[in-house]
């Protein structure tokens, strides 16, 4: 078999991560500083961003977020970079956005960070500097913040801004995958597949990648090429595996929901 691409989404969504919030407003950060007036601004564009109470107004969402931003509340910082990167309510303005993250990264927003890291990595609004993408995407990881490990794994597989260390990116890979992140997953999966996880192991690449599948539509065909190199048996085995690793998955994802409230 072919050794399979691994799936390279280093630009992860800034949103992801924060499944508290509404869908109809995923920019929000549940994030929040004692009550101040930058508080009140930030709750306010808050209202504008979910149409809470007001119509859905992303343009006013942004001045409010600027205002309470500009005096220094990390979470505004955060959501204003992200309105700026995606060019909602605002022009599109990366540059902008980098500035916004950088506020946020500094006062130790992971997602900040990991996002931070993105830009560099791709050159967006800033000069392209793997090293720096890698400065950033580990402080990130060391918050266990997924898609920051995820990154960094990418990273040390590659050999951009750090020495290569497949060993490394495998066990980033599988610290992310293990807190249910798709992507870590499919890429895990793929060590796996590959045999750059020390040994080729199709039972774990099929299970990680059935996993995966049910965040990413390009992990089922992975998922089938794998399976059409394997036993009945070896599938199996691997389905009983991704079943009890979803439970696992499960169980931990209701004890954080538990120590959040």
């Amino acid at each position: 078999m072919k050794p399979l691409p691994l799936l390279l989404l280093i630009m992860c969504s800034p949103w992801a991560g924060r499944a508290d919030v509404p869908a109809a407003a995923n920019a929000l950060s549940p994030r929040a500083t004692p009550v101040s007036d930058a508080e009140e601004e930030y709750q306010r564009g808050v209202r504008f961003a979910k149409g809470d109470g007001v119509p859905q107004d992303y343009a006013a969402a942004a001045r409010c977020y600027r205002s309470a931003a500009e005096k220094g509340h990390s979470a505004a910082q955060y959501d204003l970079a992200y309105l700026y990167e995606s060019g909602m309510g605002v022009e599109r303005n990366t540059k902008l956005a980098a500035v916004w993250y950088r506020k946020a990264a500094l006062k130790g927003d992971a997602e900040a960070q990991n996002n931070l890291g993105v830009l560099y990595s791709k050159g967006d609004g800033v000069s392209r500097n793997a090293s720096a993408a890698v400065y950033w995407f580990r402080l990130a990881a060391e918050q266990d913040d997924p898609e920051g490990a995820c990154n960094l794994g990418t990273m040390y597989l590659e050999g951009r801004g750090v020495k290569r260390n497949l060993a490394h990116a495998f066990e980033l890979f599988a610290k992310a995958a293990e807190q249910g992140y798709p992507v870590a997953q499919h890429n895990l999966a793929l060590m796996y597949a590959n045999g750059d996880a020390g040994r080729r192991d199709f039972v774990w690449a099929y299970a990680w990648m059935e996993l995966a599948a049910e965040g990413l539509a390009s992990s089922a065909s992975l998922r089938d090429r794998l399976g059409a190199e394997m036993t009945a048996d070896q599938i199996s085995r691997a389905r009983d595996l991704a079943g009890r690793k979803r439970e696992d998955l499960a169980r931990k994802a209701a004890i954080t929901r538990g120590h959040n409230r």
